[in-house]
């Protein structure tokens, strides 16, 4: 029973994602300011979720070379790296484009 004790503690006292502040642009509209929390399940799949005033938008998938696969607020969807920290979703149906990276990657870093 000791043995669970310590790591079921460790566990508890991890602290929940902090939120990032980031850019975001839906839908190819103006930058806005928004925050980003990227949760990983042990398959690989992230989970990252933005919000700015209000609106939230999930992007939920798999990420390979530079590509990502997946779901973009519950539609599916594809998206691609600029750089990193700079990545661009769009649903397959093309009718929704999202957009996000860190103030210092918008041009990115070459």
């Amino acid at each position: 029973m000791k043995l669970l004790a310590l790591p079921l503690a460790l566990m508890a006292a991890t602290p929940a994602l902090a939120a990032e502040p980031v850019r975001c642009s839906w839908d190819d509209g103006p930058a806005r300011p928004c925050t980003y929390t990227d949760t990983v399940q042990a398959d690989g799949t992230h989970r990252m979720l933005f919000s700015s005033d209000g609106k939230p938008t999930v992007f939920v998938g798999k990420p390979q070379t530079g590509w990502w696969s997946g779901m973009l607020n519950g539609k599916p969807a594809m998206g691609y790296e600029r750089n990193r920290g700079n990545i661009v979703f769009a649903t397959t149906d093309l009718s929704h484009r999202f957009a996000w990276w860190y103030p210092t990657e918008e041009h990115g870093s070459y």
